[in-house]
């Protein structure tokens, strides 16, 4: 019986933890950025003359202060290539085969 009264008096705030536990992980998710909201800094990090690597990009600015996953900028990279804004192809560095990306100019009239 004292048993029971120890798992009633935890089971009584449960739902509180719950509740509690909802609220973090809302906040914690409108901290995130969507890739649509990125899209303008990646490009403003990539360049129109050099290839660079993701990991390059992620440490220009003004990528560079902020906390962006590598895979997360791999994916606003690839939607910017469907887009036709972003360029990629794959370079040989030493014995590595790595992807590289390059911005597209702006067309001249």
């Amino acid at each position: 019986m004292l048993g029971d009264d120890a798992f009633l008096a935890f089971v009584r705030y449960a739902p509180l933890l719950f509740v509690f536990a909802g609220v973090c992980v809302v906040l914690w998710l409108a901290r995130q950025r969507l890739p649509s909201e990125l899209q303008p800094d990646v490009l403003a990090a990539l360049s129109e003359t050099e290839a660079l690597t993701p990991r390059v990009i992620r440490e220009r600015p003004p990528l560079a202060y902020q906390n962006i996953d590598l895979k997360l900028l791999e994916i606003v990279l690839e939607h910017l290539c469907s887009a036709g804004q972003v360029v990629r192809w794959y370079e040989n560095v030493g014995s590595e085969r790595q992807v590289v990306y390059r911005r597209v100019g702006a067309p001249t009239a």
